[in-house]
């Protein structure tokens, strides 16, 4: 029998985009200028999260899926993930094996060990023109074909077929300038709606698999919830929605909003790390209706152009309901100390809760209790204060807190204190199997503070390594991206003039960087001492390379630095291989001033293997998008994935925007397109600016 709309729920892929696509032709509901036109809307209660051990056997057989050890099959309460480690965004590449350029190619990464973990290899563009894909047609009914034989009826699902893309422009040995347009695969999405025509969205509520040319699948993501339909529950205006939601943007912003039914994660973190009790981790029992939105900003550079650009998407609820919506209280002392105590308390909703705090210090990072007590620590240039001495600054602590059907609640305190100093620690130039990532994170402590927790709790894993920096809120400066102009040195305001490479301060200085902020083709977010939350997304910013009339954004104006070739490995203290960057539509193709994303971001590669981020909109997974990615390059459920695969198969697993990465090509089409984490498979040459022949750009 067809299993009705309302009681089996799934949602999919990548055509569902929640940052800047929040439009009536998005699959949801736009909300025109008429309060009050939806006064109840019903919760949807959870009757199966993920598939049965039936439906999970019938996906192996069905879809012929490996059964072997060496197989990324990773089965999580009742979630199936599996990626094909060969065959998965397979480019056809082979082996330099000229000695002379050989020779050449060494020289580019010497110093950088050990030397057997870097591998020379070219895209072989000859074969990638013949790489065939499957028809959407096909594809289509192939994955009809499989889910249904499966037990999983998806008959009243809307699927959408989508393509990977690999471009590429460089310039061959002969001198002649080459464009490359190639397909990759074929990928087939789901997406549902409630019978109210509202959709359901988030990265619990996924379904999606990906077939080569020859029918082979070389990835799928199974993670649906079964529900039927509950109580109804009173709903906010739009009104007063919009009220809320215009206290969360930058003054200004142009509101786009809708409303969804999102599903967390079912491998759920609140669950998981609030008592590491496997019974209580499937995630909620309830899915209540929520206001989505994005604003449109009004940033202008130093020319008087305005940018398009829209802040990632985020939630509000869409009913104040205290049996589905926690509220909470918190308390803050130590105004003008050295020490800070919170505590806070929740109520409605449904417990147990989680407690993310958002602080200065790591132990308060760390904690997971409903209070903190700590001494708050500051980030200054060491030449203005003494080794024992405080400094008076501003501090700002914020907490969220998360009820077990995933519904977050976040409350924020500044108050003025006494902080020791943040102490820079040398840690020399290292390369090889000595892993490092670091982090930076300027809207926190109000905003992406689950993104940022989902990182760090994935880069835990065993092969993470060392975090060498977290930089959040007004921590978080422009100059941690440029290259000071003595290098490995502090200007007298590094925040402006670059720290990239000093210390264990910019992001020159671990192996993997992600950034989550906001961003646009043109610029990407950050702050700088003493920078109040109100100028987050609204007045600093750091431009592209060689943007007119300035690169550094900061309240008191534009200032031009030349951060040319500061990003990567070829520098003191450098050993930057990958920069990932959470943030919306800075990869998108042909906008910003109508230039490429190689054109807008590859003057800023020195080594830098590869620069991942979206094509569009990058959208709300409470952390899901980060910790996905950082399991797939560490292997936690299966071999470990190449970068470029990890972040692209996280952003389908958790329906996180479009993905895109891009990076440099050498003479010979060399490149680092197939690079894996430091411990965890080989990489490429660390490239510097001055051989770049070409680039290479894939996107979703």
């Amino acid at each position: 029998m067809k299993t009705p709309l309302w009681t089996s729920i799934a949602v999919a892929g990548a055509s569902l985009l929640l940052g800047s696509c929040m439009d009536s032709g998005g699959g949801g509901i736009a909300l025109q200028a008429n309060p009050g036109a939806r006064a109840t809307l019903p919760v949807f209660d959870v009757t199966q999260a993920g598939a049965n051990s039936a439906q999970v056997e019938g996906l192996y057989e069905s879809l012929g899926l490996p059964r072997d050890k060496d197989a990324r099959i990773a089965e999580w309460h009742d979630v199936v993930s599996y990626v094909d480690p060969e065959h998965f965004l397979a480019i056809p590449t082979h082996a330099v094996t000229d000695s002379g350029r050989l020779e050449k190619l060494r020289e580019m990464s010497r110093g950088e060990l050990p030397d057997a973990a870097i591998r020379f290899d070219a895209i072989d563009f000859e074969a990638l023109g013949k790489v065939t894909v499957l028809d959407p047609d096909s594809a289509l009914k192939t994955a009809a074909a499989a889910f249904a034989s499966a037990g999983i009826h998806l008959e009243a699902a809307t699927p959408t077929v989508g393509n990977t893309v690999l471009t590429a422009d460089y310039t061959d040995d002969g001198g002649t300038a080459v464009h490359v347009d190639q397909k990759l695969d074929t990928r087939v999405s789901y997406r549902f709606t409630a019978a109210n025509g509202i959709p359901f969205t988030g990265p619990g509520a996924q379904v999606q698999v990906t077939f080569n040319g020859k029918r082979k699948v070389t990835q799928l993501f199974y993670a649906w919830r079964e529900v039927k339909e509950g109580e109804s529950v009173k709903v906010i205006p739009e009104a007063e929605a919009r009220e809320r939601i215009a206290r969360l943007l930058p003054a200004g912003s142009r509101i786009a909003m809708r409303l969804v039914y999102w599903c967390p994660p079912i491998e759920s973190a609140a669950s998981t790390e609030r008592a590491q009790d496997a019974a209580t981790a499937v995630g909620p029992v309830s899915l209540i209706p929520w206001y989505s939105f994005t604003g449109s900003l009004p940033a202008t550079d130093a020319t008087g152009r305005v940018p398009g650009a829209t802040t990632r998407e985020r939630l509000i609820p869409a009913t104040d309901d205290p049996r589905y919506v926690p509220s909470i209280q918190l308390k803050v002392s130590g105004s003008g100390t050295t020490q800070v105590q919170a505590s806070v308390t929740a109520t409605g909703g449904r417990a147990p809760y989680a407690y993310v705090w958002s602080a200065s210090s790591p132990e308060v990072l760390a904690n997971r209790t409903a209070s903190v007590s700590y001494a708050p620590l500051a980030r200054v240039v060491p030449s203005t204060i003494g080794p024992n001495e405080t400094v008076a600054t501003n501090e700002s602590l914020s907490v969220t807190v998360i009820d077990a059907n995933g519904i977050a609640v976040t409350a924020s305190q500044t108050l003025p204190v006494q902080a020791r100093q943040i102490v820079p620690e040398p840690r020399g130039k290292s390369h090889g199997s000595d892993a490092s990532f670091g982090c930076e994170s300027p809207a926190e402590p109000e905003e992406w503070t689950q993104e940022r927790v989902g990182w760090q709790q994935g880069m835990a894993n065993p092969g993470g390594g060392a975090q060498e920096f977290l930089w959040r809120g007004d921590d978080s400066w422009p100059g941690d991206y440029i290259r000071p102009p003595t290098p490995g040195s502090l200007p007298p305001t590094p925040w402006t003039y670059g720290d990239a490479d000093y210390s264990n301060w910019g992001i020159n200085t671990a192996n993997l960087v992600l950034i989550n902020g906001d961003g646009s083709p043109n610029w990407l977010t950050a702050m700088f001492p003493g920078a109040p939350q109100s100028d987050y997304n609204s007045n600093v910013y750091l431009w592209r390379p060689a943007n007119p009339g300035g690169t550094v954004q900061l309240p008191s104006g534009f200032t031009t630095v030349d951060y040319h070739g500061s990003w990567g490995t070829r520098g003191p203290n450098d050993r930057l291989y990958w920069l990932a960057g959470l943030l919306c539509d800075c990869l998108d193709e042909k906008v910003g001033a109508g230039l490429s994303p190689t054109d807008r971001w590859g003057p800023a590669f020195g080594g830098l293997h590869m620069f991942t981020g979206f094509a569009s909109g990058a959208a709300y997974s409470a952390g899901a998008f980060p910790k996905a990615f950082a399991r797939n390059i560490l292997g936690v459920s299966g071999p470990p994935e190449t970068i470029l695969s990890a972040w692209l198969n996280a952003s389908t697993s958790t329906n996180e925007g479009t993905a895109a990465a891009m990076g440099p090509i050498t003479t010979g089409n060399v490149c680092d397109i197939d690079d894996y984490y430091i411990g965890k498979g080989s990489r490429g040459p660390s490239i510097p600016a001055s051989q770049i022949t070409g680039w290479w750009f894939v996107h979703q």
